[in-house]
């Protein structure tokens, strides 16, 4: 008889894990089903109006109609790029805060105390890099930059380049660029590419190292380029060759891409990767990358968070190079 009790007390207890093994379950699917809930919000680390902002708005637009709730953006600018991440750092991993992750937020622990561990995050999905090149006004009386880089070495310090900074890619790039081809030219820091094209444009600067914000100014004759940062010609201007071909080593490398908090489910992660790969690779996602002169370079969770540890790994040597040129002070 007792054994006979301790045989149905087992059968129960395990009768009882089964059921609630089965209803948690029922409620992770759920869960995962049911999400999006709400609109999610992604934040975009520069201003509105600048190539970032104008590709993510067409993104988040598509992605919207794939999750059935609103991608709202945030616009945050400043901090060097790195808003995004420190808003993912304090967000909860519900899949409902999102941003985007530009080049600086792997350099800027190096320069600066922040709140955030680029190492811990949840990478979503790699989508383009930025296209920049050397820009000129057409009444610039330069047409190359063999004539640009004679000008500089016969007036030191006269002509002034504008470049996002003070230590985001461009600006870095641009410093780079003066230390090997030993020309001094009168840099000028500025929040993001809109504004500096303004610059540009009503002539308060010579020359800009600008990305696909440029394009439209290019295309429509007010400015044209002297010179691409890419490592190889790009297709919308085949004509223009890169500095790399004409004898100096200055290439920038800047792709971005969204990642979420810390510890994000894998279930909610894929739904959030999957809704933005295929806005991506839409017809819409693809016109304005072509617009923004911009390539299609996606890359998956995994290799986006490869990429992110490459990158914050060759940002330690590199900020140590710079911090020592610059005296120990980025600027």
């Amino acid at each position: 008889m007792r054994n006979h009790a301790r045989e149905r007390r087992r059968l129960l207890a395990a009768a009882s894990g089964a059921v609630l093994l089965a209803a948690a379950h029922s409620a992770a699917q759920a869960q995962s089903e049911s999400y999006p809930a709400r609109p999610i919000r992604l934040v975009v680390p520069y201003g509105a109006g600048g190539p970032t902002d104008a590709h993510l708005r067409v993104v988040a637009q598509q992605a919207s109609q794939l999750l059935g709730q609103l991608v709202v953006i945030e616009n945050k600018p400043g901090a060097n790029g790195t808003f995004g991440a420190v808003e993912l750092a304090r967000a909860q991993p519900d899949g409902y805060t999102l941003a985007v992750l530009p080049a600086s937020v792997y350099r800027e622990p190096y320069l600066n105390r922040v709140s955030f561990d680029p190492l811990k995050l949840s990478y979503v999905i790699g989508m383009t890099d930025y296209t920049f090149g050397l820009a000129v006004r057409r009444e610039a009386p330069w047409k190359s930059w063999k004539e640009f880089a004679e000008d500089a070495s016969r007036r030191p310090g006269q002509i002034s380049v504008g470049a996002a900074g003070p230590v985001q890619t461009p600006s870095i790039v641009l410093s780079e660029l003066v230390q090997s081809t030993g020309l001094q030219l009168n840099r000028v820091p500025y929040k993001g590419d809109s504004e500096q094209a303004s610059d540009l444009l009503g002539g308060h600067i010579d020359a800009g190292v600008l990305s696909g914000v440029a394009s439209q100014h290019i295309q429509s004759g007010r400015l044209r380029y002297l010179a691409m940062f890419t490592s190889s010609r790009v297709p919308q201007f085949p004509q223009v060759p890169t500095l790399r071909e004409l004898g100096v080593d200055a290439v920038i490398e800047s792709p971005y891409g969204i990642a979420a908090p810390a510890g994000l489910a894998p279930a909610r992660l894929r739904i959030i990767h999957d809704a933005f790969k295929a806005a991506l690779e839409s017809t819409q996602g693809r016109k304005i990358l072509e617009q923004l002169n911009q390539p299609l370079n996606y890359r998956s969770p995994q290799e986006f968070e490869q990429y992110a540890r490459s990158a914050y790994a060759r940002e330690k040597t590199r900020m140590e190079r710079f911090k020592a040129v610059a005296g120990g002070t980025p600027h």
